[in-house]
């Protein structure tokens, strides 16, 4: 999965590459050289100063009092009156019971899977070791095994045929963290077979900074090429002996998402096709090894692979997501295969998440985007029987931060509007406001002459579809002034655009003399299954129609200057970006490319599939969304960084686009981290970048 996030917050010394216009020289500028440093200094400690409103250590007590801590003071709320006061009396809060947990659930490396899986019975570890599993028994004064003998689960495993471990991609791209299984009971350990004989070998060089470089390889498949084969088994402890389950199916389908049901009596999976357009959650049982369909879903483009499943304490039944009408929804669903009843109404907005499930009571409270504008966040409930659904927020704002009355006649929510700062309110289950518990303070933003965000719209170029950003503005902003424009893009598939309603104190980088915007193009999550589509088959196609749109739509106001504006990103808002300069050379100027993909020919099976299906099958739109072939028209600055060792967008995506761009003899400038995967810092060097490049004017140098 591309990366969404990358810090970069500070210089980051590196090696630099030069292709024609040097980048790093000795004319180079720290951050803190630049015009407007001291600027961006002062509007950073003032952003971070803007206090929200939030309550700690709430409490519902029978008596009708809600208690909370604000600012180290404990204050009560009487619910009947909403009359705030010092608190007084409070009664003892009953003690929370440890949640249970998993053994041992130690964190893995990204992409990777644990090595290592206590039985919950706390006497077995299994333990992936030379391509095999080992079974070691664990001896402590609780829980003596003096008799019990290590067990090798499996003996024939290999480097690219191995036992108890997945691979790269099943870690990256279906977040497959275990590869062993415990039974509830500890008497049965399920775990993948993982053959990857067949598959072509990508190697990366490593220690490139000494005189003798290693290699690191990677059984890594890329679009179109051949995937691993899967397969799982089920060792029994008391017979000592091994099932292979019946998976059916193609040999390069996926198989993950697994673990025993509660009762432990089957283990359930996910099965998807290779386009992932089906989804199958599977049951198997262990003994006989048979397997049966609790469940599909499908969809024309591709199905989200890894839904809600929530279980109910009687461990059968279980909250499902399913997006069938084209919105996610939420139903209650039995694991013999049929659905009991729905949980959110047949709506046109998605719901969000879930908050509170209270089986005792029948109440499921979750979230939807069902505001006035979709990005805002309500909250609903419903009976866990499907009637009696309610939205219980009524302000036209976002909420977050819920806290639900025991008693269910009460709740607490945090509200805010991009432009407003957030407050924290008590209601009632009719979603009248009985008190306001705390306000932010806005006078640090006020003295600071902080601008908050400012949310716009516009229509894309399908004539429907409104589209959603913001817009950053200096402090001092001066509408008779023209600034250079700034796109700050991620903007991939299923990714959070980073656009949303939530208050927004300001962009302490404006401060440089940018105004900085980022969209929300059709493609990123949040408004149904038609925009999260749209882009199927054709990445790089209306995402980037998206971006370049929203640029013209705000240079259209005097103030913004289209004859500066600049793009970055990282990872696919690297592409983006490297592609923004090449598509559209007459809209985007100047452009900073962290780790781009340039063809996603280079880029992995599953992601890429997903959106893409295979360049066998989608030439055109495998072609038509590459850097590559636009490399001739590049006109403006582009400026491509990229780490050596990049086991996730392989550094051959930039070789390829310098090589690209050479022979169409076009400059550009280009920075490699000589010892960086795929995140690296780099924050100096783009702010840098774009100082020189668009010119900018700090306010108070007008």
């Amino acid at each position: 999965m591309l990366v969404r996030n990358i810090a970069m917050a500070s210089w980051f010394f590196c090696v630099v590459l030069l292709c024609w216009i040097p980048v790093a020289s000795s004319q180079s500028i720290a951050m803190d050289q630049l015009p407007g440093h001291q600027l961006y200094e002062e509007a950073s400690k003032a952003i971070s100063s803007v206090r929200a409103a939030q309550i700690q250590r709430p409490h519902w007590s029978a008596d009708g009092v809600f208690y909370f801590s604000l600012d180290g003071a404990r204050m009560q709320v009487e619910l009947a009156t909403g009359q705030i006061s010092e608190a007084t009396d409070e009664p003892e809060q009953p003690k929370k019971s440890a949640a249970a947990t998993r053994a041992n659930r130690s964190r893995v490396a990204r992409a990777r899977q644990r090595t290592t899986v206590e039985s919950p019975d706390g006497k077995w570890k299994a333990i992936y070791r030379n391509f095999n599993i080992v079974l070691e028994p664990v001896e402590t004064k609780a829980t003596p095994n003096e008799s019990a003998n290590p067990i090798d689960v499996t003996t024939k495993g290999t480097e690219k045929h191995r036992f108890g471990t997945a691979c790269w991609v099943y870690g990256e791209e279906l977040s497959q963290q275990d590869a062993m299984w415990w039974s509830p009971d500890s008497k049965k350990l399920a775990f993948y077979e993982i053959d990857e004989q067949h598959m072509k070998t990508y190697y990366l060089t490593t220690r490139n900074t000494q005189a003798y470089t290693s290699l690191h390889q990677e059984q890594y498949p890329k679009a179109g090429e051949d995937n691993p084969h899967v397969a799982l088994h089920v060792y029994d402890l008391e017979q000592k002996s091994t099932t292979r389950l019946q998976l059916d199916g193609p040999i390069d389908q996926y198989i993950y998402g697994i673990d025993f049901s509660p009762h432990g009596d089957e283990l359930i999976f996910h099965r998807t096709n290779r386009w992932q357009n089906q989804l199958d959650i599977m049951a198997a049982d262990p003994v006989s090894a048979s397997t049966r369909t609790v469940l599909t879903e499908s969809q024309e483009t591709w199905q989200n692979n890894s839904p809600l499943m929530q279980y109910l304490k009687d461990g059968q039944r279980f909250i499902w997501e399913t997006e069938r009408n084209g919105w996610k929804q939420f139903e209650l669903r039995h694991l013999q295969g049929h659905k009991i009843n729905a949980l959110s109404p047949d709506a046109e907005y998605p719901c969000h998440r879930i908050v509170k499930l209270d089986e005792e009571a029948g109440w499921l409270y979750y979230t939807a985007f069902s505001g006035e504008t979709p990005m805002d966040v309500h909250l609903h409930r419903v009976r866990l029987d499907g009637t009696q659904h309610a939205k219980l927020t009524q302000l036209p704002m976002h909420h977050s931060a819920f806290n639900i009355s025991p008693d269910h006649q009460w709740f607490v929510a945090q509200y805010e509007l991009i432009e407003t700062p957030p407050a924290t309110g008590l209601f009632n289950m009719s979603g009248e406001q009985v008190a306001v518990l705390v306000e932010s303070d806005r006078q640090a933003m006020t003295d600071a002459g902080l601008q908050p965000s400012e949310l716009f719209s516009f229509t894309a170029r399908d004539g429907k579809t409104t589209l959603y950003g913001y817009l950053d503005k200096p402090r001092g902003f001066d509408e008779s002034r023209q600034y250079p424009l700034l796109i700050n893009v991620y903007g991939g598939p299923l990714s959070n655009s980073g656009v949303s309603n939530r208050f927004r104190a300001g962009n302490p980088f404006c401060e440089y003399g940018f105004l900085v915007a980022r969209i929300a193009n059709r493609g990123t999550t949040g408004r149904g299954k038609a925009f999260e589509s749209a882009t199927y088959l054709q990445l790089g196609g209306p995402d980037l129609d998206d971006q370049a749109d929203g640029v013209r739509f705000l240079t259209q106001r005097p103030y913004v200057d289209g004859g500066r504006v600049g793009i970055t990103g990282h990872s696919y808002g690297g592409y983006l970006s490297a592609l923004a300069l090449l598509k559209y050379p007459d809209v985007f100027h100047v452009g900073v490319a962290g780790a781009p993909v340039t063809h996603w020919k280079n880029y992995d099976t599953i992601y890429t599939e997903r959106f893409m299906r295979t360049p066998q099958e989608n030439k055109d739109g495998y072609e038509v969304g590459s850097c590559l072939r636009f490399a001739d028209q590049l006109k403006g600055k582009l400026f491509i960084l990229h780490g050596l060792v990049d086991d996730n967008v392989h550094p051959a995506n930039t070789w390829q686009l310098a090589d690209a761009l050479q022979k169409a003899d076009k400059r550009f400038d280009l920075m490699v981290f000589p010892n960086s995967a795929h995140g690296f810092r780099y924050n100096s060097l783009k702010w840098e970048y774009f100082v020189r490049h668009l010119r900018p004017t700090p306010s108070a140098q007008n």
